[in-house]
């Protein structure tokens, strides 16, 4: 293999392929937080059409802006200077044109205004805005605020300067609706391809010829599936399903050339595959296009640039993967995953077929990301640059998958990251929130490498009434907030500690949103096994889902018949909300506890920490609080979790 030591942006390059194992390097506790917690120096990179340009994000001024390579001279171009935002992503229209949206970094969460949907073309001229941006564009009408970009127009085999966006509209309750748009990004003029189509609509599938032919509809708590034969022809309803039965759910992807639909579905198994469905019958195909045991596939279709041949299918298992239908693309694969062994890498490949220029995104469990160009010919790698130059992937620690076994026999997905050295290691048990979302991912994860680098072990359950493993995992946590699904994670910690893998004397809980909400019952359920918890922006009292009803999740989120079936009813189920509530049974929380919440959180408003808060203080001195008052659910900026987690480092020194 051929690894040229040149950075074509001049960010650092990727660490060597070979390097000293992390089990044999000390716990890197000397690593400055801000490493792990700083915006990144370049990503996205994107190959143009031709694969004769390269797009990317790179922080200029500190604002991040877009910078274009010309790969055959090497020169590298800003085409962006934005100084009051951030270039948020960016794609290739064309070989001469670029679609991005903008956000501002510097704002907190909660005061994000719409960022709008702008075009460029790679020499920076023909810049055009072309949806609103915070609601308050003068002048020429544009899209709504509410525009999403889907894809690129193809005609013939090459791609024009018109792309297709999406336009919703969020009403009570889950409902919403929902126009695809064909937008020429020279002259901002659009116009409607799904006029005349059914009501309620929550998404559309467009076929190769831009006809919308299907759409999945709201009809009271059912979903419909409408489909239609051509431009022409009525539509019709296909099959229809009730929203809360999983198992009958039958998704619309993708049309391919032949005008053969692709759909998710469970189709009689545990978990969803992709399947093609019978536009006649309503009848799935006997097999799966792709399905993967112990694993749903819900999407992922990778289809030709012209949306016409399907291509492969990504996926996520234990780790990420591309099973590639195109036996080329299969061929490239497997040459860059055999040099570069336990990573997850994403290939662009781009330009001919007998000048195929590819470009590598690598990363894994201890590497935020490298970038390359590969040489299908002679196989060689030449480095563009990495993510964040700074992380050295030696000093950080691998990340493992496995399952094991609650109470009930149920088996549960979950990860382990240890630290480096000997001996037990104290645990901190972390969940992102949900709950109905898979919550655990293998790849690099800046907050557990923080902790890990620490000393701490980070263990990462996925209990019942996550998805991604399948529906017996997911239906076997409606209605047990607080109950099964509390109890899934006591039973990882105490299977580790079995295994002598952490200290069973230093346990602490931590979690946000949803973890949140476990962290605190943890401390409730479980006094002997947690020492102390640390929860941010958590739900406190399950009613509150119900009575709190200025939520985002209250408004649109889903309608009540999902909430009741998922969390239970307030009023039947009125004593297991009692004792399922963090508020009602705080003075049983004895343990040091960190709570932080967003001032302008819609998702877990601020009340739900004031009233934990409150009936802590008279009983427990050991609750540190704090509020961040311009910062929401999510997507805090750099400032606040550099001191969000400087008082996490704090508190687990003090109490762990």
């Amino acid at each position: 293999m051929s690894m040229q030591r040149r950075s074509l942006l001049g960010a650092a390059m990727a660490a060597p392929l070979m390097s000293v194992p992390a089990w044999a390097q000390g716990t890197p506790a000397a690593i400055p937080m801000e490493d792990f917690f700083k915006s990144a120096a370049l990503m996205q990179p994107r190959l143009s059409p031709n694969g004769k340009f390269m797009a990317a994000l790179r922080e200029v001024k500190g604002r991040w802006n877009i910078v274009v390579v010309d790969l055959g001279t090497r020169k590298a171009t800003i085409i962006t200077s934005f100084t009051d935002g951030d270039v948020a992503s960016v794609s290739w229209i064309n070989n001469e044109r670029l679609l991005f949206n903008i956000y501002d970094r510097e704002r907190g969460s909660g005061d994000q205004v719409a960022g709008g949907i702008f075009a460029i073309n790679k020499d920076a001229s023909e810049f055009k805005q072309l949806s609103e941006r915070a609601f308050l564009s003068e002048g020429q009408k544009l899209l709504p605020a509410s525009a999403s970009f889907l894809e690129v127009v193809y005609e013939g085999n090459e791609p024009t300067s018109d792309v297709l966006v999406s336009v919703s509209s969020r009403q009570a309750m889950g409902k919403a609706s929902s126009n695809v748009y064909r937008l020429d990004t020279l002259t901002g003029r659009s116009r409607i391809l799904t006029l005349g189509g059914p009501g309620d609509v929550m998404s559309w599938v467009m076929d190769t010829k831009l006809v919308a032919r299907a759409a999945l509809s709201r009809r009271d708590e059912d979903l419909v599936l409408f489909v239609r034969d051509g431009a022409d022809a009525p539509w019709r309803e296909l099959l229809s399903f009730n929203r809360l039965d999983q198992l009958a759910a039958v998704h619309p992807l993708e049309f391919d050339a032949e005008g053969q639909l692709y759909v998710s579905a469970y189709a009689g198994n545990d978990n969803t595959g992709i399947y093609r469905l019978d536009l006649k019958t309503g009848q799935l195909s006997k097999d799966a296009v792709a399905a993967i045991k112990g694993y749903d596939l819900d999407g992922g279709l990778l289809f030709s640039p012209d949306g016409k041949v399907l291509r492969g299918v990504a996926y996520e298992a234990s780790r990420p993967g591309v099973y590639w239908l195109d036996e080329q693309y299969a061929a490239i694969q497997a040459a860059v995953d055999k040099q570069l062994p336990g990573k997850t890498n994403n290939i662009q490949v781009r330009g001919p077929k007998d000048a195929r220029v590819v470009l590598v995104t690598s990363s894994s469990d201890r590497d935020p990301g490298s970038y390359y160009l590969f040489d299908v010919k002679s196989g060689s790698f030449e480095g563009i640059g990495a993510q964040r130059p700074w992380i050295k992937p030696e000093q950080m620690r691998p990340t493992t998958f496995f399952r094991y076994t609650a109470r009930d026999g149920l088996s549960i997905p979950a990860q382990l990251t240890l630290p480096a050295g000997e001996g037990k290691p104290p645990l901190i048990v972390l969940h992102y929130g949900g709950p109905w979302v898979r919550p655990i991912h293998w790849g690099f994860d800046a907050r557990v490498q923080f902790l890990v680098s620490r000393g701490y072990a980070v263990f990462m359950p996925a209990p019942r009434a996550s998805t991604g493993f399948g529906h017996k995992l997911f239906k076997a946590g409606w209605k047990q907030w607080g109950l099964g699904m509390q109890d899934d994670v006591a039973d990882g910690v105490k299977h580790l500690i079995e295994q002598g893998k952490v200290d069973g004397n230093r346990v602490c809980i931590m979690g946000a949103s949803y973890g949140g909400y476990m962290t605190m019952m943890g401390l409730v359920k479980e006094p002997k096994l947690y020492k102390c918890g640390i929860n941010w922006v958590g739900v406190t009292d399950p009613s509150f889902m119900f009575t709190v009803t200025w939520t985002d999740f209250n408004r649109f989120g889903g309608s009540s018949a999902d909430i009741v079936a998922w969390i239970g009813d307030p009023v039947k189920d009125a004593e297991q909300f009692k004792q399922t509530s963090a508020v009602q049974r705080a003075a049983e929380i004895k343990q040091p506890v960190l709570m932080a919440y967003g001032g302008l959180d819609v998702r877990v408003p601020l009340i739900n920490g004031e009233k934990m808060r409150d009936a802590l203080r008279p009983h427990n001195p050991n609750v540190e609080w704090v509020v961040y008052p311009d910062e929401a659910h999510s997507g805090w900026r750099t400032e606040t979790n550099m001191d969000f987690f400087g008082r996490v480092e704090k508190f687990l020194a003090k109490n762990l």
